[in-house]
């Protein structure tokens, strides 16, 4: 990431969003913080955070409903979630992983562990970002060889094209002068011209099919 993450912290207990503040600030991020999912989601809506550290149970607010919105709005789809939870109980933690959370921290935890999470998390967004990127200079590749190849066919079309009716134009016109009464070594001539004239007719005919095989 080239500018400071930005982690909103989402909890509805003072104390312990003025903890992760202070938390989050030490390993030298940026820091905002909500006290309910609706005050949450105008913030993301505002400032597009890079991680939002979401508390799983806040009483008259809806923890899901954040993962939901943002999961389902493809301008956040760079925005990391981790969540933080009082209860052990894996279901929950399971429900809120398959929503679309990438992970989770349960309380009470150390500041070690809480690094290790956020800066793990971080490191994976910016891989996706990474590999986004690339998936996108492969796309625009595979577009432009396309694109590439597509102006060859057209040109190497309309060559041949072109050369079909010159060469044509050719074996017509010695057909004629064969028709008349020509010295020996001029039908001669002649026909050494339109000999090497199919000879080209086929050698065209040959890398037209090699270009755009049937």
């Amino acid at each position: 990431m080239s500018r400071t993450p930005l982690i909103l912290i989402v909890d509805d207990e003072d104390i312990i969003r003025n903890i992760l503040d202070k938390l989050v600030r030490a390993l030298g991020f940026e820091a905002i913080s909500a006290a309910s999912s609706s005050d949450a989601l105008t913030m993301i809506e505002q400032q597009r955070p890079d991680l939002i550290l979401l508390d799983i149970m806040m009483p008259g607010s809806n923890s899901m409903e954040i993962i939901e919105t943002v999961r389902e709005d493809q301008r956040l789809n760079k925005t990391a979630i981790v969540m933080i939870s009082g209860t052990d109980d894996l279901n929950a933690i399971a429900s809120f992983i398959k929503a679309g959370a990438d992970d989770f921290l349960l309380k009470p935890f150390n500041a070690t562990l809480f690094k290790a999470r956020i800066v793990n998390a971080l490191e994976q967004l910016s891989i996706h970002q990474e590999k986004r990127g690339l998936l996108s200079a492969i796309a625009d590749g595979k577009l432009k060889l396309a694109q590439t190849e597509s102006s060859r066919d057209q040109f190497c079309s309309k060559l041949s094209h072109d050369l079909n009716n010159a060469l044509t134009g050719i074996m017509m016109a010695g057909d004629l002068l064969l028709m008349s009464e020509l010295p020996d070594n001029v039908t001669k001539g002649v026909e050494d011209i339109l000999e090497s004239t199919e000879e080209m007719t086929r050698i065209i005919k040959q890398a037209r099919d090699k270009i755009s095989p049937r």
